[in-house]
């Protein structure tokens, strides 16, 4: 996937989990007011791009690197940003779907970067919606590409598992994690 194509179907992507894991978990809720939806929209988009910020240190990860398209990195920048938010008594109910929204989006990502990456997507889409079906059938029989130390063979199977793995992480928070600590 190209750039704008993540920013847009990962947003778009996470709203329609989103809705769906409100739809199967209904103690998570999913009408939210007006303001609290503009701060999921932003952190769904930061969580889209996130895992192509090793773009900017491709000498020392490379793109799509272990680090970044696993749950890894996310995992450990939502234990590093919620942990003295939640030491310091500076919680509110609002960050648990701040954490939530932003590690579905990294899990869209991660299921976006299964399709082919040579040409937008979203560009064909709007010239030829069949050609662009069978663009994305064709580049699903490949490989994703380029996943640093993971084997060609395995990547699909990375990136699937790590996608699955935070979206199931998400589940457990909503109903485990929180309730266990009044959150």
């Amino acid at each position: 996937m190209n750039g704008w194509d993540h920013v847009f179907l990962t947003t778009v992507g996470f709203m329609v989990v989103w809705l769906i894991i409100g739809w199967i978990v209904p103690l998570m809720g999913w009408v939210f007011p007006f303001g609290l939806s503009l701060w999921l929209f932003l952190v769904a988009w930061v969580g889209g791009i996130f895992p192509d910020f090793d773009t900017h240190w491709k000498p020392l990860l490379g793109h799509r690197s272990i680090v970044t398209h696993s749950i890894f990195a996310p995992l450990l920048i939502v234990g590093i940003s919620a942990t003295p938010v939640f030491l310091l008594g500076w919680w509110t109910p609002i960050d648990r779907y701040l954490i939530m929204v932003f590690l579905l989006a990294v899990a869209g990502h991660f299921f976006l970067d299964l399709a082919p990456s040579t040409r937008s997507v979203l560009n064909r889409f709007m010239k030829n919606p069949f050609e662009a079906l069978v663009y994305i059938e064709k580049g699903m029989k490949a490989p994703p590409g380029n996943i640093t130390y993971v084997p060609k063979q395995y990547e699909r199977a990375w990136l699937i598992g790590n996608g699955l793995t935070l979206v199931v992480i998400v589940v457990l928070l909503q109903l485990i994690i929180f309730p266990l600590f009044g959150l």
